[in-house]
């Protein structure tokens, strides 16, 4: 866990993984060799989300495991629907028949949600279709803006399948550009949260006709790629679970975080604030039309630092910082590369009249 700097508002970094499964659904570990996983890749949290139940929150495993604080939420969704939601903060799982009240019911249950997989599209192998969403009349949190596992099966055919088992990692470049668009789009008219999800099963897979099988993936594989940074107003608790578990799934529902990609490179300390009347803001926070706001980023590593405007990059340079003035409405985020290869994603300020 990392303190941010003496320039910018006291905030404590907690960094935890989202949307993995475990042998209760369609996973091969169980909630104590996950957290272990986890533990190894130095996570302070993680959270579990078996498909449509919450079968470990029953059992009483959602606890601290050593350093390892363990929630549990829901991938829910009929499996053989297209519309899966990941649900956070709920102790009951809802009705799955129709997607846009499956996510008013979340909300009613107290909790909040995201889009699994929302572009997921691939072909090449009728034992893992895809389940994009298309339900986008539903009243949703948030969405996953990259999907690690989905990345690596989109892009499986039969000549590269082997290399891909053995390199697994190496198919992570950037999330699925029509998935930005939308997220962008979708801000326009309401906050909406961005999420990086590993989607961990770690599941054999048969190679060589079934002669043999391969685990790919791991989950300390998978905890080794897209992480989630949470910005936290005093360190993590792990001595306490419920107050740990507010503390994550506040700053989770609030926005107050940012997604990366740990195969390009540690993101701990990486910062992108907004300054207005030298009071510093994170994301989602809105300001009205005209206010002269300046985006901050900072950043531990040379990177290729990108603010993005509506969708569209608005300054590219390679370092470390910048510093940008603006009053000029929109959606403003952050994307840095680092390698060719996508990096750190932000959630987005909202320069708009609501």
């Amino acid at each position: 866990m990392r303190k941010s700097s003496s320039s910018s508002p006291e905030v404590y970094e907690s960094i935890g993984a989202l949307h993995m499964h475990t042998l209760y659904s369609d996973g091969s570990g169980t909630t104590e060799e996950i957290a272990a996983a986890a533990a190894h890749k130095k996570l302070d949290w993680i959270i579990i989300t078996d498909h449509c139940h919450m079968e470990a929150k029953d059992r009483g495993e959602e606890k601290i495991y050593g350093p390892v604080v363990v929630l549990v939420g829901s991938e829910l969704g009929d499996p053989d629907y297209p519309n899966h939601y990941l649900c956070f903060g709920i102790d009951e799982v809802p009705n799955q028949t129709d997607p846009s009240f499956m996510v008013r019911e979340v909300q009613r249950l107290g909790g909040f949600g995201a889009i699994a997989h929302p572009h997921e599209k691939r072909d090449e192998f009728e034992s893992m279709p895809p389940y994009p969403w298309t339900a986008w009349d539903a009243n949703i949190d948030g969405i996953e803006i990259w999907n690690q596992l989905s990345q690596w099966v989109e892009g499986l055919t039969k000549f590269n399948r082997l290399h891909r088992f053995m390199h697994p990692l190496k198919s992570l470049t950037r999330p699925d550009p029509e998935t930005l668009a939308v997220w962008d789009r979708l801000n326009l008219s309401k906050p909406v949260i961005g999420y990086v999800g590993v989607d961990a099963h770690a599941l054999e897979y048969p190679l060589l006709k079934g002669l043999i099988s391969l685990k790919v993936f791991h989950y300390k594989v998978q905890f080794s790629s897209l992480v989630t940074h949470l910005m936290l107003k005093k360190p993590l608790n792990k001595n306490e679970h419920k107050i740990a578990e507010k503390q994550v799934l506040d700053a989770l529902r609030s926005g107050a975080h940012f997604g990366s990609n740990r195969r390009v490179g540690e993101a701990s300390g990486f910062r992108f604030h907004a300054v207005v009347d030298r009071e510093y803001f994170f994301p989602v926070k809105r300001f009205n039309p005209g206010t002269n706001v300046t985006f901050e980023v900072n950043s531990p590593l040379e990177a290729d630092l990108k603010l993005i405007r509506n969708g569209r990059t608005v300054l590219q340079m390679k370092g470390k910082s910048f510093s940008y003035s603006t009053g000029l409405e929109g959606v403003w985020r952050v994307e840095a590369h680092r390698k060719g290869r996508g990096w750190v994603f932000t959630n987005p300020f909202r320069i708009l009249e609501n």
